[in-house]
């Protein structure tokens, strides 16, 4: 897809759902893997004509060791590098994982929901941008089947949620 199709759709997208609004700061989730990176490239080409100012976020949940402080160290970068203000933190999940007795996908999980609302609240920015691939939402799915959801449970992810 030629990348002024892929900008206009997701410029519609984001019109037809209102996610925005204008003179709007929106903290961009950035793990430093190509579905984030795509997200803060995309909306970073939009954000003059949507009017609104990006902040980068990446946590670096010290799981992968060396490759996850890289990890860190190419959103610094990167942010540097197209000029979009960007906070970088890191939390131990695993410890956090065995200190509350989660498998280490949810402790990484609430450690990013957490990072990502705290960063939202210091900028006093409405929104969150998080990006995701088709993958992700049939894991959604499932994990609302097998944690019991009813029918109206079992649905992917929505285009826009609370940040809880």
């Amino acid at each position: 897809m030629r990348l002024a199709l892929l900008l206009d759709r997701v410029l519609d997208f984001i019109q037809a759902h209102q996610l925005f609004s204008p003179g709007e700061i929106v903290i961009v989730g950035v793990s430093g893997g190509p579905d984030s990176v795509c997200l803060l490239h995309i909306l970073r080409e939009l954000a003059p004509e949507l009017q609104i100012r990006l902040h980068a976020a990446h946590l670096n949940h010290a799981i992968r060791g060396r490759a996850a402080d890289d990890d860190a160290d190419y959103v610094a970068v990167l942010c540097r590098d197209w000029q979009v203000d960007c906070t970088i933190d890191r939390i131990d999940v695993p410890a956090m994982a065995c200190a509350q007795h989660l498998s280490l996908e949810e402790a990484a999980r609430q450690a990013r929901y957490a990072f990502l609302a705290r960063v939202a609240l210091a900028h006093q920015a409405a929104a969150v941008a998080v990006g995701h691939h088709a993958d992700d939402q049939v894991e959604t799915i499932l994990m609302h089947f097998l944690r019991g959801a009813g029918l109206s449970g079992l649905r992917g992810m929505q285009p826009a949620s609370a940040l809880a």
